[in-house]
């Protein structure tokens, strides 16, 4: 029983201790990240085994989307957008007084007002999904009784983001406070809802799609419980009906945040653009899309995220201490880790999308069919040509937030709206005159991009829409970074930028030839032979990239190779150690 206590003990001291160290805090966010992500996808995984690609889960997700589009809004709109920089200068130069007072306050004004916008996306739901039905000239026929169903799925779906959001407020506070790893867990515990769901309310409701939605409102509910002792160890001081609307940091907070809360309305009006499009395609589209999406954000969530949140603070620091010079550094230092990560992730994507796909969505079989399979990997193809420079916007944002400018990434995202709309429905249309995403297929005619098909592969033509607009993007935030002197050192970052991508080069080579040479050999409709087949070539091919960039002496080569070897060097001592005791004991 001492033993347990002590252990719990451990857990509490490591989780509520502050973690300074980017890249250490980086680190331990990715490992948490990527559990998070591993249990995302056993979700969508059984959600695939369950109901397939099918109208069902078309409606699903469409039911999901204005939610998460007013919490995406309201809700990290103000906290991604001014929270941060400006609480933390509130902390530091006038107290923590002031701090409790304007952070309670903001938080609170916040919440009303996503509670008035989800109140009318409630009353006005029935009119709002056959609108956005009717739209898309759908060609599933949807039922009156199928109508409905989205309509109270929207509503009850608008429960779990009010839980969302709340907890989003308290890891921003925890953040911070340095504390990174006890908000990382949140989303951990949010997909262990949803996993109960699928697992255990959809049989027992009889099979029915609404165990998905109540299992989303559990998960939402352990997202905020898990943050709740450590909010109460560090003695968080909640006011919940403190409002203030004289506060002169509330205007901060607005004049900041009002920006990015204009920009990422836009950027999730182009999400229910994208939404629309595709529940307009062929049976099953917005779920396969929805599919890839989830897929490739897997590792936009684990390096980009991660390394935004945990430098975000200190950005912030460097800015209001003036130290542009370090500042600068520590943006190349970023946005290199970050490049250095996703190279050869867009490389694996890209070479073994079809064996990944069918691994992580069709492993239970059921009713994720052969088709759905090649279906969500052509949509991962053309999304994997952008994935890089998505990875970074994150971080960029952040940067740009940092340096008290909202209104430059307010300007990107007008952008990416309007080119995301335009380019998505002309390549949709283009794309949905095919049933098979095939280059050698493809055949060019102008009249496609103004028409619509009836074939598969029209999902692929927003995911290729996508990867140009994010592109673009990244180009034009970074060469205004540049322009206005806020970094600078282009020459060092472009030379280990060819090095990156002569490393990544050799790593499609490797993984490319490898991945034919198994497929003759192995019999690929076998699972195991299937694993044995992604596993190899992935680990041997991202080798290949870090032996080949660090011969070439690449900064970031070196240091995950010395972190490697520092973290074996632990693992081996520690062992060592608990044999040592047990010699010790045995010969005592």
């Amino acid at each position: 029983m001492k033993k347990i206590r002590d252990i719990l003990q451990l857990i509490k001291k490591f989780a509520s201790a502050e973690q300074n160290e980017i890249v250490q805090a980086a680190g331990m966010l990715i490992v948490i990240s990527f559990a998070t992500k591993i249990l995302g996808m056993l979700f969508l995984s059984l959600v695939a085994k369950e109901f397939g690609a099918s109208t069902q889960t078309d409606l699903f997700y469409l039911a999901s989307v204005l939610p998460e589009t007013i919490t995406n809004i309201i809700l990290l709109g103000v906290i991604s957008g001014s929270i941060i920089p400006i609480f933390i200068n509130i902390k530091e130069q006038e107290g923590d007084d002031k701090f409790w007072h304007s952070f309670n306050s903001t938080l609170n004004i916040s919440m009303l007002l996503f509670a008035i916008l989800a109140a009318i996306a409630a009353i006005f739901s029935r009119q709002l999904i056959p609108l956005a039905i009717q739209l898309t000239n759908n060609s599933q026929n949807l039922t009156d009784m199928q109508i409905n169903e989205v309509v109270w799925m929207m509503r009850i779906m608008l429960i779990p983001q009010i839980f969302l959001g709340l907890s989003a407020f308290f890891s921003t506070w925890l953040n911070i406070y340095n504390r990174f790893l006890v908000p990382q867990l949140a989303p951990f515990f949010f997909n262990i809802g949803k996993i109960i769901g699928v697992i255990v309310l959809v049989p027992l409701m009889g099979g029915s799609i609404w165990g998905l939605v109540w299992g989303s409102l559990l998960g939402s509910l352990l997202h905020l419980a898990i943050q709740i002792p450590l909010l109460r160890r560090l003695n968080f001081n909640f006011h919940f009906f403190l409002i203030d609307f004289k506060d002169r940091n509330l205007k901060k907070v607005l004049k900041l945040g009002l920006p990015r809360v204009l920009s990422l309305s836009l950027e999730q009006m182009a999400v229910i653009v994208d939404s629309v499009i595709t529940l307009g395609l062929t049976a099953g589209s917005l779920t396969a899309y929805q599919l890839a999406v989830r897929l490739i954000s897997l590792p936009m969530g684990l390096f980009g995220t991660n390394y935004a949140i945990a430098s975000y603070p200190t950005f912030a620091k460097l800015y209001a201490k003036g130290e542009r010079q370090k500042f600068s550094e520590l943006f190349f230092k970023i946005i290199n880790q970050i490049l250095y990560l996703t190279l050869p992730v867009a490389v694996i994507f890209i070479v073994m999308r079809v064996p990944i796909v069918r691994l992580i969505y069709g492993i239970f079989g059921g009713n994720f069919t052969w088709d759905n399979t090649i279906l969500v990997a052509g949509i991962v193809l053309f999304f994997s040509l952008g994935i890089i420079f998505e990875s970074l916007r994150t971080a960029m944002f952040r940067v740009y937030f940092a340096i008290h400018n909202s209104i430059v990434p307010l300007m990107a995202s007008i952008f990416v709206v309007v080119g995301g709309i335009v380019t998505g429905i002309l390549l949709s249309n283009y794309f949905s005159h095919f049933d098979t995403i095939n280059i050698q297929s493809f055949v060019f005619n102008p009249e496609y991009f103004i028409t619509k098909g009836e074939g598969t592969a029209g999902a692929a033509g927003l995911a290729l829409s996508s990867s140009i607009i994010f592109t673009l993007e990244f180009l034009f935030l970074f060469i205004i970074l540049y322009k206005k002197k806020v970094v600078f050192g282009m020459r060092k970052f472009l030379k280990g930028l060819l090095i990156k991508l002569f490393a990544a080069l050799l790593m499609f080579i490797a993984c490319y030839l490898m991945a034919k040479l198994w497929e003759e050999i192995l019999n690929t409709s076998k699972t195991i032979q299937l694993m044995f087949l992604s596993i190899s070539t992935i680990i041997s091919s991202f080798m290949i990239y870090l032996w080949s960039s660090y011969v070439l002496r690449l900064e970031e080569a070196d240091l995950f190779v010395t972190l490697i070897f520092e973290n074996l060097q632990k693992l081996f001592n520690k062992l060592s150690f608990k044999k040592d005791v047990k010699k010790i004991t045995n010969l005592s």
